[in-house]
């Protein structure tokens, strides 16, 4: 019998080609005679006459292409099997350690998937003197299989595997004193990678002793030549070991000079230092300043909408490399919240989704231009504008921030606020300008600084002022430059309601949009015009300059709820973006579509007439009904055709004989 030999072929091409390269190959590897000229299947006609003095040859021809065939099918499955591996580039952490991959042998799951490199996150280190203890998380598809080492003094102290969710508490008992430096890392065992080293520094260098003066406290200052002083200070302090510590400052003092001033009060204690940042490189920031993450602590909270008492539990996942950031989150808020219209009369409640956003580690001002600017018409096309509807940011908690317009295509803070009538479709915004859209999305249009809000005893969520957009910012008006809010496509941060002024004064900051004369938000974006210097943010809502956590400065965004002349402070967010984002790499921004539903629905609008299919757009938008063509698919169209080419032959043999 003929020895076939293993021979691969991938037929993706049309039936001639196909017949005709099966031909070409049976012909020079000397299997069979064909005259590939006349065409396959004269040549399959020309053999069996050939083979015309008996069947059995006529068998043996069809036995040999069935064997050739499965040969191929068998080489092409073991050249798929022995492809080398993809390179996967393992998870970056935020030092500049990199980390080195190895080669995986076989796949370690029985999914046969592979995971980046964990990553180590410190949730809190408390220290009394001879006990640290300390909290965080490491990020992994399987957490609880990976090991924690604990290097210190260049030994390993400890290992340890985190919970299932990746926490993990540790108590080192020493009594060291100057820097106490534990080196950490994790490490998965089955697919032989490790984490970047997280290093936790405590310092026990011992305060330089303050000199104390005789008289018990009292202090006498020699006179001056403008005056004389004297002063008397009495301070009780408690420190309960845990990082909270209670203190009580009574001071007594009068200054004769030029005036008199009596200063009579208690002082709260000094707030712990605040962190700062580097602002080439945000990935720590992010970390440290979203909710909802594994190992902290999370509040189930209601639906206000509904009569039902609810357990909604908000979720966030943060990933990174050395350019990219990636959130997963739910979309669930981490304070009570209200659905609004589309949940009490539509029965489209609240409820979880599965978003997933990715943005610049390091971001950098976008210098490019020539964008479109339908969206954001002041820009003229010098930055990337936001949508105008859907998903322009994320809040903290996991949310996305929308865009200022409503389904109908109009201004939703300034209907909510009565700038104007809907008349195309009821907009109800509930308590932090937020409601519910189509399909259970839960979103923020404006304000969000209820985030940085908590009712007080006797108080409920509802207690929270959104009556006016000048009541807005009262909530958290504590002197003190807001807390971060949220995080922009770009990657720049986004903050509440107060920042810093050019003199470094604490004010709430103003938008520099304007209605243009004659109209009222009804038109949405189109009826606002930006002027500048009329607030003290850009075309795009925000501005550089310093913030407590980057006292260098930071281009960064403010949520505004009034312009520099006290009307509306569209666009409330953010209109466009003054970084380079990576929408284009997924969809979203500039396009046109995005934004939009199948249906109407409170705060989605129908698409317009040349936006074809479904789904809100941006980072979200799949392709649907889509096959891929696989090797294996086309190999079987080729046996198709093989065998049915050999029941033309057998066909022409009888009809000849």
């Amino acid at each position: 019998m003929t020895r076939v030999p293993s021979v691969s072929y991938t037929a993706t091409l049309g039936a001639d080609v196909q017949n005709h390269s099966l031909c070409y190959l049976l012909n020079t590897k000397r299997i069979l005679p064909l005259d590939c000229r006349s065409g396959f299947s004269e040549s399959i006609s020309h053999i069996g006459s050939r083979f015309s003095m008996n069947k059995d040859a006529l068998w043996a021809l069809l036995v040999v292409i069935l064997l050739t065939s499965m040969a191929a099918m068998m080489l092409d499955r073991d050249d798929e099997q022995t492809t080398s591996e993809p390179d996967i580039q393992p998870e970056q952490q935020e030092t500049d350690d990199t980390v080195q991959d190895e080669p995986i042998v076989e796949p370690p799951h029985d999914d046969g998937h592979l995971h980046p490199a964990p990553i180590l996150s410190l949730i809190s280190a408390e220290d009394d003197g001879s006990m640290i203890s300390m909290s965080g998380y490491v990020i992994h598809g399987h957490p609880d299989q990976v090991l924690v080492d604990v290097f210190y003094l260049n030994e390993s102290i400890v290992q340890f595997t985190p919970d299932a969710s990746g926490l993990w508490n540790l108590t080192v008992n020493t009594e060291d004193t100057g820097t106490v430096s534990l080196n950490f890392t994790a490490t998965h065992t089955v697919e032989n990678t490790t984490s970047d080293p997280m290093v936790v520094d405590i310092d026990r260098t011992e305060p330089a002793p303050e000199p104390v003066d005789e008289g018990e406290g009292d202090e006498t200052e020699g006179n001056a030549s403008d005056g004389n002083s004297t002063g008397n200070q009495t301070g009780n302090g408690t420190d309960d070991g845990t990082g909270n510590s209670t203190g009580n400052q009574t001071g007594n003092g009068t200054n004769d000079g030029t005036g008199n001033e009596t200063d009579n009060g208690t002082t709260d204690p000094t707030d712990p230092p605040q962190p700062t940042y580097d602002a080439s490189d945000l990935g720590q920031f992010w970390l440290d300043v979203f909710r909802c993450q594994p190992g902290q602590n999370i509040t189930q909270v209601d639906d206000l909408t509904t009569a039902a008492v609810e357990t909604h539990e908000c979720s966030v996942s943060i990933t990174m490399n050395q350019t990219h950031i990636t959130i997963v989150t739910n979309g669930l808020p981490d304070h009570d919240f209200e659905s609004t219209l589309a949940c009490s009369q539509g029965n489209d409640c609240t409820r979880a989704q599965n978003y997933e956003w990715t943005i610049p580690r390091s971001p950098v001002n976008d210098t490019t231009g020539g964008h479109v600017a339908t969206n954001c018409p002041e820009a003229n096309g010098d930055y990337e504008c936001a949508p105008a509807r859907g998903e322009v940011a994320i809040a903290v908690n996991g949310v996305p921030f929308y865009g200022p317009e409503d389904g109908p295509g109009g201004d939703a803070v300034a209907s909510q606020h009565g700038a104007y009538h809907e008349d195309r479709q009821p907009i109800v915004l509930g308590v932090c300008h937020a409601h519910n859209g189509q399909g259970g999305t839960f979103h923020y249009h404006a304000d969000a600084n209820c985030l940085h809000w908590h009712p007080e005893e006797g108080e409920t969520m509802l207690d929270y002022d959104d009556s006016t957009p000048a009541a807005v910012a009262q909530n958290t008006a504590n002197g003190s430059h807001s807390a971060v809010i949220g995080v922009s496509m770009d990657g720049y941060p986004i903050y509440g309601l107060w920042g810093y002024d050019d003199q470094m004064n604490i004010v709430e900051m103003k938008s520099s949009y304007k209605l243009k004369e004659g109209e009222t938000g009804y038109n949405g974006i189109d009826d606002y015009v930006y002027v500048q210097g009329l607030g003290h943010l850009d075309v795009c809502n925000g501005h550089f300059g310093p913030t407590p956590e980057f006292p260098d400065g930071i281009y960064h965004y403010h949520s505004t709820m009034m312009n520099g002349e006290g009307d509306m402070g569209f666009p409330y967010f953010l209109l466009c973006y003054h970084g380079e984002t990576f929408l284009d790499e997924s969809g979203g921004g500039d396009d046109p579509c995005a934004g939009y539903g199948e249906t109407w629905g409170p705060g989605i609008g129908p698409r317009p007439a040349d936006c074809q299919g479904g789904g809100q757009g941006g980072q979200q938008g799949q392709l649907e009904d889509v096959q891929l063509l696989t090797p294996s698919m086309a190999l079987s169209n080729a046996w198709l055709w093989i065998g049915f080419l050999a029941l033309v032959a057998l066909r022409v043999r009888r009809t000849r004989a």
